[in-house]
């Protein structure tokens, strides 16, 4: 057997041990067919840590691809609600996690949006809309249960009008609604009333918006403006206060996620 033949075998058997790694090191990042027939990455949520963890934990959730995610638990279970949680500007994510594990005690099917925050919130919602109203026409669910945050407030609230006549109901948390400096100057197709606040399109009554407003001087995103983004006339369902402090420390922009989505499903916390 010459030199040159038994090279070419060796790299041969090289070649075919890096493909089977390749493929085996895949089955590692399952993706999941949704009732939609979309392909969706899978992430089972018990992996997610807590406490000092939580920071990693919140990368690993900001570190898929643009698109839903799909939050599962091993005690899955068929849910007629569909959820969906849209994070903010820059996020590193650890603000979901405690929540979204208190969220799968009482829904089924939980998604987190990952999308890029260098585009308009008006064209994210576009996306979003097409996720959503792909999954309603399959019939599987009768309700669309949306949270947004900061950023992710501004999108879910873009797209109430995209999602027709569909139950829903939109938690917009901590949200920019009337705009933010500087963050939109690039975004030529958002329209604004005469008082430089964002006009946002007419949503159908079947879709219930309910703001959560943090305490302007407590949260660390909005403080430093003159005026609170926050505030802003759209026909909201209903407008909460959030308070200063949640179990004693100050409520600012990020815990705000936790006290929203623990309000939801009953889980009280202490001023």
């Amino acid at each position: 057997m010459s030199f040159q033949f038994r090279l070419l075998k060796i790299l041969v058997i090289i070649s075919t041990v890096l493909l089977f790694g390749q493929c085996a090191g895949n089955q590692g990042q399952p993706s999941v067919v949704g009732s939609s027939g979309k392909q969706h990455v899978s992430l089972d949520i018990n992996n997610l840590g807590e406490g000092t963890e939580i920071i990693s934990a919140g990368l690993q959730l900001m570190e898929n691809p643009p698109g839903l995610v799909e939050l599962k638990t091993e005690d899955q279970y068929n849910d007629s609600v569909l959820v969906i949680a849209v994070h903010g500007y820059q996020s590193r994510g650890y603000e979901w996690i405690t929540g979204l594990k208190n969220l799968t005690e009482h829904y089924g099917s939980i998604f987190f949006f990952r999308y890029d925050w260098d585009n308009c919130p008006d064209q994210i919602a576009q996306h979003l809309a097409q996720e959503i109203n792909s999954f309603m026409k399959s019939g599987s669910y009768k309700k669309i249960l949306l949270f947004g945050h900061s950023y992710g407030g501004m999108v879910v609230t873009y797209t109430a009008a995209e999602l027709g006549k569909w139950a829903t109901e939109i938690h917009v948390i901590a949200a920019p609604l009337s705009g933010f400096p500087k963050l939109l100057d690039h975004c030529v197709t958002l329209n604004y009333d005469k008082n430089d606040k964002l006009i946002y399109p007419e949503w159908n009554q079947s879709i219930h918006v309910i703001q959560h407003r943090t305490v302007h001087g407590q949260d660390g995103a909005f403080r430093e403006l003159a005026i609170d983004p926050q505030e802003i006339d759209l026909p909201f369902s209903q407008v909460q206060e959030l308070p200063p402090t949640m179990d004693g420390h100050r409520l600012g922009h990020n815990w705000a996620v936790s006290w929203v989505l623990d309000q939801h499903i009953g889980k009280p916390h202490r001023y």
